[in-house]
C-alpha cells in the first residue's frame, strides 16, 4: 500500500498525457504529409482537346472507305458479341499434365522400394 502511495501520480498523469498528445499530433502531421506527397507526385493532366483537322483523321474516314483490316475487325468484334454459343470467348484454357515432381508415385509413402 506504501507503493502506490509513495508515486507521484501528477507527474504520471502529465507524462501520460503529453505522450498521447504527441503520439495523436504526429499522427495528424503524417496524415498532411501524406496528402501533399499525393497531390505533388500526380501528373497534372492537360485539358487540351485537340480540333479535328484533315491532317491528324485518317483517311478512311474522309474517304468513307474503310481499309481490309479495319474491316477484318469490325467483323470480328461483331462476330464475338452475336455469337452465343461460344462458351469459350477469350478464356484461355491450360491442361496440367502430371510431371515428375508431382506424380503420385514418387510420394513421401512410397519409401519400400
Amino acid at each position: 500500500m506504501s507503493i502506490i502511495l509513495a508515486i507521484n501520480w501528477t507527474n504520471a498523469l502529465i507524462v501520460t498525457l503529453l505522450g498521447f498528445s504527441l503520439v495523436f499530433c504526429l499522427l495528424v502531421l503524417l496524415v498532411f504529409v501524406l496528402k501533399l506527397f499525393g497531390k505533388l507526385m500526380t501528373p497534372k493532366k492537360k485539358n487540351v482537346i485537340e480540333e479535328p483537322t484533315l491532317e491528324n483523321v485518317p483517311q478512311s474516314m474522309v474517304s468513307g472507305a474503310l481499309t481490309n483490316e479495319e474491316q477484318a475487325v469490325i467483323g470480328l468484334a461483331l462476330q464475338m458479341f452475336y455469337d452465343e454459343d461460344c462458351k469459350e470467348c477469350g478464356k484461355l484454357t491450360l491442361k496440367s499434365k502430371p510431371t515428375a515432381w508431382n506424380a503420385k508415385i514418387y510420394g513421401i509413402n512410397n519409401l519400400d522400394k
